[in-house]
């Protein structure tokens, strides 16, 4: 069980990492210097802990192959949120960012890397439904709907992303350091995503951080990146591309929860009944194996 516990607190730390990525861009819409901030720190948070690693150095060509994946999961996806949030409202991408398990299992499914099975299916398709009843008020909305398609596009091509990272980062792991293999990622994403961050005027952007700002860019940097992204990896590493993906969807579902809590937000009249079919689609992927 331990594996699924690793995601289960992994997405509920990313769902509060929203809120934060909400309240920073509020003040100050910079997506890539946000991004390279976040990244940057969660990389030197996590170095210390391969001092006197004894596990050897991966073969350049899976070094490589993680450098491309990061560059796609810890730079161009939250580039593309963090862009898409100024165009769409969280509610309405959240909505999108359900589709990363199917995407996933798809991906997964037409690289031979997994195999898509009727249960995974409905148990995809249960997980977008739970998002959408879960905050499809705000979602759906006539004051949300969009000008252009310009936020759903781009919140779309993070999902393709990150269920491309999952579906490749699973096999890439086994028998490998989850660290090492972690840092290799998040060092490329950061600094892929560097020349963004200059362009938008990165110093002038970290001089007009507040302290706020800076305690949710901690926060981005430290629990909900270091550590909640090495604890996916693990359970990505331990468990199916599938397996792992399913839980992602209830990590927006809980940003509306702490949206609640933290900055007194409407709950939809539904929220627990989303949150239930959310919480199915693990249980219904993984029931059978155990």
């Amino acid at each position: 069980m331990l594996p699924h516990l690793a995601l289960l607190i992994s997405v509920m730390i990313l769902g509060l990492s929203f809120v934060g990525v909400r309240a920073i861009m509020a003040d100050n819409e910079a997506p890539a210097a946000l991004g390279f901030l976040r990244y940057g720190i969660a990389t030197l948070l996590l170095l210390p802990f391969l001092w006197g690693s004894k596990r050897a150095m991966p073969p350049l060509k899976i070094i490589g192959t993680v450098a491309l994946l990061g560059i796609l999961q810890f730079g161009l996806f939250h580039l593309f949120v963090n862009t898409a949030l100024e165009e769409i409202t969280a509610s309405r991408g959240a909505v999108i960012f359900a589709l990363i398990p199917i995407m996933t299992m798809l991906i997964a499914t037409i690289t031979g890397r997994d195999s898509l099975t009727t249960i995974k299916l409905f148990a995809a398709v249960l997980s977008i439904v739970g998002v959408s009843l879960a905050i499809g008020e705000k979602a759906f909305a006539p004051e949300t709907s969009p000008k252009n398609w310009v936020g759903e596009l781009l919140f779309f091509m993070a999902v393709c992303c990150g269920a491309t990272y999952n579906a490749f980062s699973s096999r890439l792991m086994q028998n490998r350091s989850v660290l090492m293999l972690t840092i290799i990622g998040m060092s490329a994403g950061t600094m892929a995503i560097f020349p963004v961050a200059y362009s938008e005027g990165l110093g002038d952007v970290i001089r007009d951080y507040n302290t706020r700002d800076w305690m949710w860019i901690f926060y981005l940097a430290g629990p909900a990146a270091a550590f909640s992204l090495f604890l996916f990896n693990w359970g990505l590493q331990q468990l199916s591309p599938s397996q792992a993906a399913i839980y992602v969807p209830i990590a927006p579902i809980m940003a509306a929860a702490f949206g609640a809590l933290i900055l007194d937000e409407h709950l939809s009249s539904l929220f627990l009944v989303g949150l239930g079919c959310a919480v199915a689609g693990p249980v219904l992927v993984n029931w059978r194996r155990r």
